[in-house]
């Protein structure tokens, strides 16, 4: 099953880690809003396959009209957010999903 679907399967369990949670705060978003956008639909734009820590990978999700970046994980039953923040638009192309 490719990492899209992964995904989609466990939004029904969403579980923010600590640090995922203070990032949140830096930027001004709440776990309601991360849930939203993931809810409300996410393009996977980076897939960490080889991560120590297990299978992860980053997505573009709007909240508000307004991109956020999420770093997440699909754990047996569980969808694990790592972190989240807000693109900086020096770092990425005007869409959001290529590095510069």
């Amino acid at each position: 099953m490719d990492i899209y679907h992964e995904i989609t399967l466990r939004l029904g369990n969403i579980k923010h880690t600590l640090h995922a949670v203070k990032e949140e705060a830096l930027d001004n978003i709440t776990a309601e809003q991360v849930e939203k956008a993931l809810k409300s639909g996410f393009n996977v734009i980076e897939e960490y396959s080889d991560d120590p820590r297990g299978v992860s990978c980053l997505l573009l999700c709007f909240s508000d009209d307004k991109p956020i970046h999420i770093v997440c994980a699909p754990h047996e039953d569980a969808m694990i957010i790592i972190t989240v923040y807000r693109p900086n638009i020096s770092k990425w192309t005007h869409d959001y999903k290529i590095r510069r």
